[in-house]
């Protein structure tokens, strides 16, 4: 009785076969497993927009405020009523959404910051939307129709509580504490969270928050997704956010006194 069987060179083709074909689709498993993430980022922040905007129905068309006077009560608390749930302030890209022991005080660990930049070479205006509470500020924050072009000005944008806490050796760094829950553009609060925004002029090799990117956490494929005025939400690199801050101010998003 004649027996049949793989002969070692063909197994060896088989096997050569299969680790072809799992260096090929496994890249692109994890771009789809990517994808997923930030599709489910993308949906939370437009929760969160929905949240706000019913925030401001209720508010005579005001946005909230990023922070009090005393660096409480931030945004993400203002509006979780609006939403009934934590998780949705927080990206699944995020790798650490923890608060440290005892610092409970702080607020929510959050994964998104709002749009409070302040005016460069004017510290006591505020050119964003959702600026801080205190009350050296003018304004604290804005009614939508004092936007000058809601689906061109960032509202909301990614700032993962990882980085914060990845970039800062002190456990003040709860993002929703203080500057930790706005971007402000200005590096005066580096020590408690960094708030700068993009800036296309600068290296975009730079040690975070001090490069093209800013404070802007860039997880998905080298973009971050962003909350506009209008309530949509945007998947983009960080740096088309404002690509050219001396020559073409008109292209910065996250100044909303642009006309």
């Amino acid at each position: 009785m004649k027996r049949t069987g793989f002969t070692l060179i063909e197994l060896l083709v088989v096997i050569a076969i299969i680790a072809i074909l799992a260096a090929i689709l496994f890249p692109v498993f994890a771009k789809v497993r990517e994808k997923a993430r930030q599709t489910s980022c993308a949906s939370n922040m437009k929760q969160i927009g929905v949240a706000i905007i019913q925030y401001q129905q209720d508010y005579d068309e005001k946005f909230p405020t990023a922070y009090d006077d005393a660096w409480h009560h931030g945004w993400a608390t203002t509006t979780q009523p609006y939403i009934k749930s934590i998780a949705v302030y927080r990206c699944p890209d995020d790798s650490n959404t923890a608060i440290p022991p005892g610092l409970d005080w702080a607020g929510v660990a959050l994964s998104y910051a709002s749009n409070g930049l302040i005016k460069p070479g004017n510290t006591n205006t505020m050119i964003g939307v959702i600026g801080n509470g205190q009350s050296w500020m003018s304004p604290q924050s804005v009614a939508l129709s004092a936007v000058g072009r809601p689906s061109e000005t960032i509202m909301v944008a990614e700032k993962h509580n990882a980085d914060v806490r990845a970039y800062l050796t002190t456990a003040t760094n709860i993002s929703e504490w203080g500057p930790g829950s706005s971007f402000d553009g200005v590096s005066w609060w580096d020590s408690v969270a960094p708030g700068e925004i993009p800036d296309g002029e600068l290296s975009a090799t730079a040690v975070y928050p001090l490069g093209a990117n800013g404070a802007v956490s860039v997880k998905h494929t080298d973009q971050a997704n962003f909350l506009f005025c209008d309530g949509h939400v945007k998947s983009m690199r960080p740096v088309n956010t404002d690509p050219s801050r001396t020559k073409h101010p008109e292209l910065n998003m996250w100044d909303a006194t642009r006309q």
